[in-house]
């Protein structure tokens, strides 16, 4: 018997919460796209279906997602490839970081020659960085989101589908890591990748492996 299973025997509140990156979009220009509604490209479309194969067999009950149009696509793909009726609710909690907001619409290289001083503190300490909000905000309201939705559909298995920045906070955060590693753990969540939490009640426990 696992852990997983030991577990579900002493508590039966006990869930998985599968947090989902966006597919890849259209952006030939390469710019920080932030709340601007850019769709999935092909790449994209295809990697938010093996996000949603991966997840077909998982029993989930529902999908939350981020109201920017390609985590909207993303969790409306993966709906469709685990089949049955699955709701996909829109929450402001999962939306993309501040940062990628106030940031929106530049090349990282035109932001860095206009903003050199905020986008090295993004880039070297990134839990320092107060441009639009800060990594400690972002996993405060991911974690909110995920907490309402456990009381919602308790010991059932959710999606939840965001933005990089987000994730990675709420990761760390429930990890007890610093938020100045945010940089160092950016490639377990590429576009289109799931990242695992557990819930046993309230408590979340990451089971993500966060290597630096």
């Amino acid at each position: 018997m696992n852990i997983f299973q030991k577990m579900k025997l002493k508590n039966k509140q006990l869930a998985r919460i599968f947090l989902v990156r966006h597919g890849q979009v259209e952006n030939p220009k390469k710019i920080v796209y932030g709340y601007l509604p850019f769709p999935l490209n092909k790449t994209g479309q295809t990697q938010a279906k093996r996000a949603g194969l991966s997840l077909k067999n998982k029993k989930i009950a529902a999908i939350f997602a981020s109201p920017q149009k390609r985590c909207q696509q993303t969790a409306t793909i993966i709906k469709k490839t685990i089949g049955g009726k699955i709701k996909i609710i829109t929450s402001r909690d999962l939306r993309e970081s501040g940062f990628g907001h106030a940031t929106e619409g530049w090349t990282v290289e035109e932001y860095d020659r206009q903003h050199h001083k905020e986008h090295l503190i993004y880039t070297r300490t990134p839990g320092k960085s107060k441009v639009g909000e800060t990594l400690a905000n972002m996993a405060r309201r991911v974690q909110k989101i995920i907490q309402t939705a456990i009381k919602k559909y308790p010991g059932q298995n959710l999606v939840f589908v965001s933005h990089r920045d987000p994730i990675l906070a709420f990761l760390l955060k429930i990890a007890k890591r610093d938020f100045n590693d945010l940089h160092k753990v950016k490639a377990i969540c590429d576009k289109g990748a799931i990242c695992e939490v557990w819930s046993v009640g309230q408590r979340l426990i990451n089971k993500t492996y966060l290597a630096s």
